[in-house]
C-alpha cells in the first residue's frame, strides 16, 4: 500500500490522512464533514458543513482481502432514491485501482467500474455476450460524504440511475450531464466482508426521513409542489365550514334583562325571558355584562326550562375581575364580560332563568364597611345585563376544524424540511 499524506482541514483544523495520494481529488473531512479539493496545492475548501452522525458500517481506514486482493476502505457515501437508502464504500489498492462495496437492506455487493460499456436499448442491454433487462430507473441523491474520492463529489449531488439485472448480477448506469458511468455489481457473502473488514456489528441504518417523504410524495396529490395547494384547499374548506356554521345557527331570537346583585347576599333568581328554538336542535348563547368592579365575581347558574315538559337544561357562567399590585407592579385578571353556550338544545319553547350571586375577594363586605355616617346606606351591588339568544357560533368547533385541516400540510412541511 502507498504511504499516506497528511493535510490540515482549512475548516476545522483537523488533521486528515490521504491514503490514495496522487489519485485522490476530493476529500471529505472526517471531523467536520467539509469537502476539500486536495488537488489544489493549498487544499482548497469546496463546501463546509457539519456532518450528521453517519453510523457507517465499515470504519474508514480498515483493510481487508476480497478476491485475493487487499483493499483499504478510503471513502463512504450514503445515497438514497425514492423509498430506499443504502451505503457505498470506495475501496482502493494502488495496483488494482478502485472497487465498490455496497450495503443495501443488509446485503453486500461488490462493484467494478466497467471500461467496456454495454450496448442496447432502453429496456435491455448486452454486455460480454449476456443480456441484462431493465430492473429499475430512478434519481439517486448523495446525502452524506465521508473520506476521499477520485472525482468531485459533494452532499446533494444527484444522478439518473438505471439498473439492469441478469439473475443476481446487475449493471448500474449513472448519468450526470453528458457523462455516463457503468458499474457491475455482484453479490458477496456477508462473512467475506465482515471477516476481513472492521464492521460495526451493531450497525443499524439511520431512518431516512427524506426518503420516506419522497415515497409519500409519489402518491397522487403529494407532489413536491403540492403544499401551497394543500394550504389553499384547507383555507377554502375552513371558510365554507364557517359559512355553514353561521347559516345553521339561525334563526336568531333574543331576550334580555337587567338586575342588581348584592355582594355577599344570598343568590337571587331572575327571569331573562322566553325563547323559541325552531330547529330540531340549536345553540343557545347567553351573554353577560356587568358594570365596572374590582376583586369580585358574579356566579350565574342558568336554566332553560321547557314550557311543555318543565324539564330544564342547566349551565354555569361567571363574570370575574381582579386587580392589585405586587413586586412586579400593577396587575389585572378576568373580564367584565362572560359568555355561556348551550349546545344541542332541542326544539321547543323555553323560559330562561338565572340564579345570580356576587362575592368579594378576599372576603365579602362586612357590615362595618358601610358608610358610618349613614347607617341606612345600601350594601355594595353589581349591575348585571343578560341577553339570551337562539343560535350562536361555536368557536371551539371552528378551531378544531382549523387544526385538523391545517395539521396535515403543516406536518408534511415540517417533515420535508428535516435533515
Amino acid at each position: 500500500m502507498t504511504v499516506a499524506r497528511a493535510v490540515t482541514c482549512p475548516s476545522c483544523g483537523g488533521s486528515i490522512e490521504i491514503r490514495a495520494a496522487g489519485y485522490t481529488v476530493t476529500l471529505a473531512c472526517r471531523h467536520c464533514g467539509s469537502v476539500l479539493d486536495v488537488a489544489h496545492e493549498d487544499v482548497r475548501l469546496i463546501t463546509a458543513y457539519k456532518r450528521a452522525s453517519a453510523n457507517f458500517a465499515i470504519e474508514l481506514g480498515s483493510r481487508g482481502t476480497l478476491l485475493d486482493i487487499e483493499w483499504e476502505a478510503i471513502g463512504a457515501l450514503e445515497r438514497r432514491s425514492p423509498g430506499a437508502i443504502w451505503q457505498e464504500y470506495l475501496l482502493f489498492n494502488p495496483y488494482a485501482g478502485y472497487r465498490w462495496l455496497v450495503l443495501a437492506d443488509g446485503e453486500w455487493q461488490f462493484g467494478t467500474l466497467l471500461l467496456d460499456r454495454p450496448e442496447g436499448s432502453l429496456s435491455s442491454v448486452k454486455w460480454r455476450g449476456q443480456t441484462y433487462t431493465l430492473d429499475d430507473s430512478s434519481e439517486i441523491e448523495t446525502t452524506i460524504v465521508l473520506g476521499e474520492f477520485y472525482w468531485r463529489v459533494a452532499r446533494g449531488d444527484s444522478v439518473q440511475c438505471k439498473t439492469f439485472a441478469r439473475g443476481s448480477s446487475y449493471l448500474s448506469s449513472e448519468a450526470s450531464g453528458t457523462e455516463v458511468t457503468w458499474t457491475q455489481l455482484v453479490p458477496i457473502d456477508r462473512r467475506d466482508v465482515e471477516g476481513p473488514f472492521v464492521v460495526r456489528q451493531r450497525y443499524k441504518p439511520r431512518p431516512d426521513l427524506r426518503a420516506i417523504r419522497e415515497g409519500y410524495s409519489t402518491a397522487p396529490g403529494m407532489d413536491e409542489n403540492d403544499l401551497p395547494m394543500m394550504f389553499l384547499v384547507a383555507l377554502g374548506a375552513l371558510f365554507i365550514i364557517g359559512i355553514l356554521q353561521n347559516l345553521l345557527s339561525g334563526p336568531s331570537q333574543c331576550v334580555s334583562n337587567r338586575f342588581d346583585v348584592v355582594v355577599g347576599a344570598a343568590d337571587t333568581t331572575h327571569k331573562i325571558g322566553t325563547i323559541d328554538v325552531k330547529r330540531p336542535w340549536q345553540f343557545v348563547t347567553i351573554k353577560a355584562d356587568t358594570d365596572k368592579f374590582d376583586n369580585r365575581w358574579v356566579d350565574l347558574d342558568y336554566s332553560l326550562v321547557d314550557r311543555r315538559t318543565q324539564q330544564s337544561i342547566d349551565a354555569y357562567g361567571i363574570v370575574e375581575y381582579y386587580a392589585g399590585t405586587d413586586s412586579d407592579g400593577p396587575w389585572t385578571e378576568g373580564s367584565h364580560h362572560g359568555e355561556t353556550l348551550f349546545a344541542r338544545v332541542p326544539r321547543g319553547s323555553y323560559d330562561v332563568y338565572v340564579d345570580a350571586g356576587s362575592h368579594g375577594w378576599p372576603s365579602d363586605p362586612r357590615p362595618d364597611t358601610l358608610d358610618p355616617k349613614n347607617p341606612w346606606s345600601a350594601p355594595s351591588t353589581v349591575s348585571v345585563w343578560l341577553a339570551a339568544c337562539t343560535g350562536g357560533y361555536s368557536w371551539g368547533m371552528f378551531w378544531t376544524f382549523a387544526v385538523l385541516l391545517f395539521g396535515v400540510p403543516c406536518l408534511i412541511l415540517w417533515w420535508r424540511h428535516q435533515d
